[in-house]
């Protein structure tokens, strides 16, 4: 069965879905070899020996505060296109996907491992369309608990919007189990300097299509789109994005100049984020100079600008899904919602949302603007272990919002589906205008 070639969600690197390489499950120790053994069977065994793999190790050198879970990094590889490692038998599901490999003494395997970088790829990763969607932040954005509150109830919300999930993997329930947003519980901490975390993968269904697609979230540190030295290492992660969401806390746009430590927060301004993933890779891959990935500009942690906004603003409130018939999202709710978060981006800084929108419409022109809260509470400030300050929400963590930025983006991908108005109809160079501009 052919199939398009994918890209590796760890390096990126393109491969064949059913070239694919796998990790044995046989595997033999020190103790498994004994004085007596045929040299045959020895050399057969130690070919299965646990040992370190170069290739996987490799990768990870280059992030060395990283600690990714991988019970399977030291076994044995198959991988029938290379001498250096072992041949097993390929096999394939009802629909042609290679999906396993039988070893030399017959035991059969289902990890799946780019054959480029070694690590271990998410279950049928390469049979369906592939979807990768960065969130991206700086330190205090807020996105690690983003995700995490929006992983935790994705079924939910996209049953709302026509989707179904249909398979989700070992990293997503890792990431939820570790970064848990609870009453009680310090909120997590974001990533550590230097470190990457896994990708978050999981497949989902059109339901009016029955087109299945993969998506894959990265949460990525905006901090390191910022210093050249570590573009090179991020950098593909934005640059493969088919969507990016960027996370903004409305504090970034106090303005003035930088006072009391406030240097780095000023160095990582939103815009400045989007000038360095522009000037990283648009300008080299793109004649025109202009990024064609959807860009949702999110202001995180909505709930405190209360004083700014109406409260009976509709920010300050989920999405109503029962006025939508068939699960479709109007696409004008999307305009309603942007046109809200720039007039209180503007009330907050008018200065710094002008530079803002600009760097958008030059750089990153396909946008759009929208508020969400993954708390709708003020956590309270701890101290938490080893004298360290932590933040501790004392009320259960509710959501405000947090599906609209990615049911925009899988709108722009083509995986959502939306309803086209009446009023976008009659005003539809209106519409357009203010989702590209």
């Amino acid at each position: 069965m052919e199939m398009a070639d994918c890209k590796c969600p760890f390096c990126f690197m393109q491969f064949s879905p059913q070239k694919a390489a796998f990790k044995a499950m046989t595997v033999f120790t020190e103790q498994d070899f004994s004085a007596g053994m045929g040299e045959e069977e020895t050399q057969l065994k130690k070919g299965y020996a646990l040992e370190s793999d170069p290739v996987y190790e490799s990768f990870w050198a280059r992030y060395p505060n990283s600690e990714p879970e991988n019970v399977y990094k030291d076994y044995p590889v198959i991988d029938n296109l290379s001498d250096r490692f072992l041949n097993g038998r390929y096999e394939m599901d009802s629909g042609g996907f290679i999906n396993r490999a039988v070893d030399a003494f017959g035991v059969t395997t289902k990890v799946r491992i780019c054959p480029h970088c070694h690590n271990v790829l998410p279950f049928e990763f390469g049979k369906y369309p592939v979807k990768y969607l960065s969130v991206v932040g700086i330190t205090s954005s807020g996105k690690t608990v983003y995700l995490s509150q929006l992983l935790r109830q994705i079924e939910i919300f996209f049953v709302k919007a026509g989707l179904t999930v249909v398979g989700t993997y070992d990293e997503v329930e890792r990431f939820l189990e570790y970064y848990k947003v609870q009453k009680n519980i310090p909120l997590p901490r974001g990533n550590a300097a230097d470190g990457l975390m896994p990708p978050l993968a999981l497949n989902v269904k059109c339901n009016r299509t029955q087109q299945i697609y993969t998506l894959v979230f990265y949460d990525i540190a905006g901090e390191n789109c910022v210093r050249p030295e570590q573009m090179e290492k991020y950098g593909p992660f934005i640059q493969n994005s088919d969507g990016i969401l960027l996370l903004i806390d409305p504090e970034q746009f106090l303005g003035g100049p930088a006072q009391d430590g406030n240097a780095q927060r000023e160095a990582h301004s939103p815009d400045k984020v989007i000038a360095a993933m522009w000037n990283a890779f648009v300008t080299a891959d793109n004649k025109e100079g202009r990024s064609r990935i959807p860009l949702a500009v999110t202001l995180s942690k909505s709930d405190t600008q209360t004083d700014v906004l109406d409260y009976r603003s509709a920010l300050f409130s989920n999405i109503n899904y029962q006025a939508y018939e068939d699960h479709e999202i109007p696409r004008k709710d999307f305009a309603a919602t942007g046109m809200e978060v720039r007039r209180l981006l503007t009330q907050i800084n008018r200065n710094q949302t002008e530079i803002l929108c600009n760097k958008l419409n030059e750089c990153f022109p396909v946008h759009a603007f929208f508020a969400v809260s993954a708390l709708n509470a003020m956590p309270q400030e701890k101290e938490g272990s080893y004298d360290q300050v932590c933040y501790m929400p004392d009320e259960e963590p509710e959501t405000v919002r947090v599906e609209e930025p990615v049911f925009w983006v899988l709108y722009q991908l083509g995986v959502l589906q939306v309803k086209e108005t009446e009023t976008k109809k009659k005003r539809g160079g209106l519409l357009r205008k203010f989702f590209t501009s």
